[in-house]
């Protein structure tokens, strides 16, 4: 989507419109290519001088968030067994919407976000299972981080 409407997403993000913004590690070197450096923590710093959140996902190697001066990288989480990555990066974002709704600090964001996107990743289908729900909440609770409450 990038390499086709790059002019059109330049021109939103300067803006000022957009708060958080997501991209994958290809995503955001394409955002930059042709810059000096357009290697992931490049495009971060790029993103966060229009968003308050800049996240960019790097796949099995975990992520890289700025939020105002603060930049943080956190690793994947848990044994990689990719089996399909269809809605990683869809349950990376909410995970994370939730660490941002529930208050956390960024990087524990991006620990919920690593475990919501690898849970997906285990199945077919973009699916996540009874088994790979289990494994998100383990490993939530294993990382110290604040679980939804599923008794409702």
């Amino acid at each position: 989507m990038v390499r086709n409407f790059k002019q059109p997403l330049l021109k939103l993000l300067e803006s000022g419109n957009i708060d958080l913004c997501f991209a994958n590690e290809d995503e955001a070197t394409e955002l930059l290519r042709g810059e000096q450096n357009a290697d992931p923590v490049a495009a971060a710093e790029f993103l966060a001088k229009y968003c308050q959140w800049a996240v960019v996902t790097l796949g099995p190697n975990g992520c890289i968030a700025k939020h105002g001066n603060e930049i943080v990288r956190v690793p994947a989480i848990g044994e990689a067994k990719a089996i399909d990555a269809t809605g990683a990066g869809d349950l990376f974002a909410s995970g994370f919407l939730y660490g941002v709704i529930k208050g956390l600090s960024l990087e524990d964001c991006c620990k919920v976000g690593a475990c919501s996107g690898g849970s997906v990743i285990r199945s077919l289908g973009g699916e996540v299972t009874l088994e790979n729900w289990q494994w998100m909440y383990k490993h939530m609770q294993l990382k110290g981080l604040l679980t939804p409450d599923t008794s409702k």
